[in-house]
């Protein structure tokens, strides 16, 4: 059934500032005490003292974020990203079927935002050698795909995976005030993918669809929607798909915390399991978790675009991962790629700047562009 979690007390002002307080300054009075700890036991070997602290600091904010449940409003005006930032409209309703047509939920204009591009009009489109249509984590509760979020992301695909250009949908969250759950970001996942097809023109064998985190639970989701009706819509499929951390199971993410504790990651990662249950409990709000496009864990499906998958070693979202690949796998007519980052924590990528994991990130980024270059 669909999940119905009640908002939680401390989501409230001011209850929620002043637990925010309370948290902030409880990590700061602990960082001496992690220090000497991680001085003498690291949460993993391979991991360096600075390492050790970034992760806990962060951790332990996105919990303080996961326990006040704190809104991200999402604008449609430009912002700092002024004329990188477009809006675009819907495509016919025609193209929205099956999966994507829930009662209440309707597709939406989207926000995105080019990197590094300040423009694009169809007459460009044969230059455009590959262009990476990439859909941003944060639980879909957190993130708008803007600089704010993606700028070590996007910077570091640009110049080690040597691509043309990113474009990046803010597309809508499950959290408060808007409040979208599925499919509205599937919708505007789509949406993001028939504008670059049908208004700019780009070829599909120039698109490469990728995804971190819950982001990739979308990549997955949007290829099994253009493998099942593509070929009814005329929607050509993207050349091929990297997915970096990608959140393949939203039904063990609702376990209980002594459960996910189980987890032999739980200590070397940046996720607290408050905060996956919360974007869990809200992104299957109307339909169940285990449905096959919100939880592709247990729903292999054939498809001919080639996959890229990246995790690292230690973190939550790998033992999940591992098992979604071999599934894949054994499902005739794929090619999916599977690279384990060493040592290294959730979604590198995203947040490598600030768990200082760059050296790590930029060489998963080389990996990507050798992917994408072997497979056109």
């Amino acid at each position: 059934m669909a999940s119905t979690s009640r908002r939680r007390l401390i989501s409230y002002q001011p209850l929620s500032f002043l637990y925010k307080l309370f948290h902030i300054c409880s990590v700061i009075a602990r960082i001496p005490s992690w220090l000497l700890q991680y001085a003498l036991f690291r949460p993993h070997p391979k991991w360096t003292l600075r390492q050790s602290l970034l992760v806990r600091i962060l951790h332990e904010l996105v919990y303080m974020d996961s326990m006040t449940e704190t809104a991200q409003p999402l604008s449609l005006h430009p912002g700092k990203e002024k004329n990188r930032f477009l809006v675009i409209e819907p495509a016919s309703a025609a193209f929205y079927k099956g999966p994507l047509e829930v009662e209440g939920i309707h597709p939406a204009a989207v926000g995105t935002t080019w990197y590094p591009r300040t423009d694009l009009h169809p007459r460009d489109r044969y230059s455009i050698t590959s262009v990476i249509l990439h859909l941003h984590g944060g639980a879909f509760i957190q993130g708008d795909g803007r600089t704010s979020q993606l700028s070590f992301l996007a910077s570091t695909l640009l110049v080690h995976a040597d691509v043309s250009c990113i474009f990046a949908p803010q597309y809508r969250l499950s959290c408060r005030p808007g409040s979208h759950p599925f499919p509205a970001a599937l919708q505007d996942a789509l949406t993001s993918y028939l504008y670059l097809i049908h208004d700019l023109g780009i070829p599909a064998s120039h698109i490469t669809l990728s995804g971190d985190s819950a982001g990739g639970n979308l990549a997955i989701a949007l290829v099994r929607y253009l493998t099942f009706f593509g070929a009814e819509l005329s929607i050509p499929l993207p050349d091929n798909v990297v997915l970096l951390s990608p959140w393949v199971s939203l039904v063990n993410s609702l376990a209980s915390d002594a459960r996910q504790q189980l987890n032999p990651h739980f200590k070397t990662d940046i996720l607290p399991p408050s905060f996956v249950r919360w974007g869990a409990e809200a992104y299957s709000r109307l339909v169940p978790a285990s449905d096959p496009y919100i939880s592709s864990l247990g729903h292999p499906f054939a498809t001919s675009v080639p996959i890229f998958v990246n995790f690292g070693s230690a973190e939550l979202l790998q033992v999940d991962g591992k098992r979604w690949v071999e599934e894949m796998r054994g499902v005739q007519g794929g090619e999916v790629v599977i690279e384990y980052e060493e040592a290294a924590p959730h979604d590198t990528l995203l947040v490598g700047d600030m768990i200082d994991w760059k050296h790590s990130a930029e060489g998963v980024a080389a990996k990507i562009g050798v992917f994408i270059r072997v497979a056109r």
